[in-house]
């Protein structure tokens, strides 16, 4: 089943989002607690002198080893933070100033999702599958499918768009981590708007574009829930406002619906 991510269907007075469809994810979690016979040991007798001088040394000593242990597992714990790999798989060759473009909005859509939720690991590489070196050891990968072109070009609007701009899929109820976008549907619904952008504009507004929905499925990998919020990233619809929030403004007439 999949967790899909819709998107309006025109460019009219027409225009609405329709609701991303996705089941929903049970989970069924117990754990049986045991118990146990509680045996106490006879209680030691005090010995009410107080602490001598050598006693009371080897309990700052013991407090000091104490916290450096803890410091110590700390830094472990944050060295040990696992780093994101997403592979980018394209079905058709893309240029260098567009995957340029496409790299860089990854990297500023995830940087984003860490400032808002804490939820992006330890930091976050953006490959192409091309450049990827045989046997390399990644901590944790997630391959990205670009289906169809990603050039972005301006074109009237002649038709309604249906149909998801992304997907995940999910299997026996998880969500698998395994992220595909429609390109060449993301440049339908931009190809109106598009008429009125340069060449640069067109490349980085598809750019933002990917990475959002990139950003959007991944958010569903990582929670392993289809569940959506009113607004943000996870919306269940996108409108041209959520699509590419930094270029719709330049759209006539647009918004953002």
């Amino acid at each position: 089943m999949h967790a899909w991510l819709r998107i309006p269907l025109s460019y009219s007075a027409r225009r609405r989002n329709l609701p991303q469809e996705a089941g929903s994810v049970q989970g069924h979690s117990s754990v049986k607690i045991l118990g146990m016979e509680s045996r106490t040991a006879a209680a030691p007798r005090l010995d009410p002198r107080p602490f001598t001088l050598p006693g009371r040394l080897l309990l700052v000593l013991l407090l000091v080893v104490q916290w450096i242990v803890s410091r110590a597992n700390l830094e472990a714990a944050v060295v040990a933070t696992s780093r994101l790999t997403l592979v980018v798989y394209g079905d058709k060759p893309m240029p260098e100033e567009e995957w340029t473009a496409v790299s860089s909005a990854l990297e500023k859509e995830f940087d984003h999702l860490a400032l808002e939720t804490h939820l992006v690991p330890g930091g976050v590489e953006i490959v192409r599958n091309e450049t990827l070196s045989p046997g390399a050891r990644l901590d944790s990968v997630i391959p990205i499918y670009l289906h169809g072109s990603c050039r972005l070009l301006g074109q009237p609007d002649r038709h309604e768009i249906s149909g998801a701009l992304g997907w995940v899929l999910r299997d026996h109820g998880q969500i698998r981590p395994f992220i595909h976008v429609d390109c060449a549907r993301i440049a339908e619904m931009l190809g109106q708007p598009a008429q009125w952008m340069d060449h640069g504009t067109r490349n980085a507004a598809m750019a933002q574009a990917i990475s959002r929905v990139v950003v959007h499925e991944w958010v569903h990998i990582t929670t392993q829930s289809p569940a959506h919020t009113r607004d943000g990233i996870e919306k269940g619809s996108f409108g041209l406002q959520d699509l590419a929030p930094d270029y719709a403004r330049m759209i006539p007439h647009s918004s953002g619906k």
